[in-house]
């Protein structure tokens, strides 16, 4: 009989240790290697850089705050960080060079959808998650699954959220002229495929439908064009520049009613550039960053220090929100970190990202929808004594 409980406790202990064997690793559990690298790709130059700004500010305080408290895995993260200076073209190369040469386990960025439009295919086609903070242009992640992944809930859900808002406070508006920046990806999605028909929904006529383009600095034909047909309100779909020098045209000309901007026009930079032209601007939002939340706030409060007093964008507190996330995922999707398994690693990534729900993060829940596009809060917004509000 002793001999065969010993049989028996050998056979027990031997299956344990299989089973360990086999096990991913433990939530929590020290990963390989000596650090944890992820990269990041944001604009430094060009259309959207106050965006890349923030964003990157965003990144570096959650790896900050995620070193200070252990890291990941017990691992001190390094952020692999490339300038793509809102050229699609430089945004490529960069995502090809951090998935093969630097060898990060994911991507974050960039900004545009002019960007997420040619980094997304090739993030399919490399096999490495790729989430971008502010992407917005319709379908840009329908294709791709399960790679590429937006925090930005889109154009369509955002730009009707903020024109129910503007109408309540502008009742009798029933005619409209759109503006839009044709050489941006989200700026044309919006004035050519969001807003027609929002507006068609909303029971609101379009007068017209002018472009203008990237550094473009005399707007008075175009006003004087938009203007013509006496519109009730103007619509761009811009970046926070043109929009700024457009207001100021449009002003100029005698234009008195209200103005609805593109998601890219939710930052500080607007209120910097138009000044009081801009006050009562429409716009909307999913990281609304004077929510009045102790983690928010306490975001802000060292963001301003970090930026002299610049108020952030949506895309520092998302970056933040994504590292975060990240981290999540790596602990507990099984990540181990060696370089033979990055194959498998990032798929684990993916997976991960892909079946996220609820997550409660500073932009609030997070949930990627079938799509891989988080389908949370939108707030819609309106500049008021200089700060971004909600349209109450």
């Amino acid at each position: 009989m002793i001999g065969i409980r010993r049989r028996a406790v050998g056979v027990a202990l031997v299956t344990v240790l299989l089973a360990g064997l086999a096990a991913p690793p433990a939530v929590g559990a020290k990963l390989a290697g000596d650090k944890v690298r992820l990269g990041v790709i944001m604009p430094m130059a060009g259309l959207f850089v106050d965006w890349g700004q923030h964003g990157l500010i965003g990144a570096e305080f959650a790896r900050d705050e995620i070193n200070a408290a252990g890291g990941i895995g017990g691992l001190p993260v390094e952020l692999v960080v490339a300038d793509d200076r809102g050229d699609p073209k430089e945004s490529v190369t960069l995502t090809r060079r951090l998935a093969q040469t630097d060898r990060v386990l994911m991507i974050h960025g960039s900004i545009s959808s002019s960007s997420a439009g040619v980094m997304f295919p090739l993030s399919a086609s490399l096999k490495v998650p790729i989430i971008t903070p502010t992407a917005a242009a319709p379908g840009l992640t329908d294709k791709f699954r399960p790679w590429a992944y937006t925090m930005n809930p889109g154009a369509a859900k955002a730009l009707g959220t903020g024109l129910a808002a503007l109408r309540k406070h502008h009742p009798g508006v029933k005619k409209a002229t759109i503006l839009y920046n044709s050489a941006d990806g989200i700026s044309t999605a919006e004035g050519a495929r969001v807003m027609p028909v929002t507006f068609q929904q909303a029971g609101i006529e379009v007068l017209d439908s002018i472009t203008f383009q990237t550094g473009d600095l005399d707007f008075s034909a175009q006003v004087t064009r938009a203007l013509a047909k006496q519109p009730d309100m103007l619509f761009l779909g811009s970046g926070s520049r043109e929009a700024a020098l457009i207001a100021k045209e449009a002003r100029r000309q005698g234009y008195k009613g209200p103005f609805h901007g593109g998601v890219a026009t939710a930052t500080p930079d607007l209120i910097t550039l138009g000044g009081d032209v801009v006050e009562g601007w429409y716009t909307t939002t999913y990281a609304w960053n004077e929510r009045p939340v102790p983690r928010v706030q306490a975001f802000v409060k060292k963001f301003l220090e970090r930026s002299g007093g610049k108020r952030p964008n949506s895309s520092g507190l998302a970056m933040y929100d994504q590292l975060f996330i990240s981290k999540m995922c790596i602990e507990t999707a099984g990540v181990t970190n060696k370089p033979d398994d990055l194959e498998s690693d990032r798929e684990k990534l993916a997976k991960c990202w892909n079946g996220l729900k609820s997550y409660d993060g500073a932009i609030g829940a997070v949930t990627m929808n079938e799509l891989g596009v988080n389908v949370g809060h939108i707030w819609a917004l309106t500049v008021k004594k200089g700060v971004f509000t909600l349209a109450e």
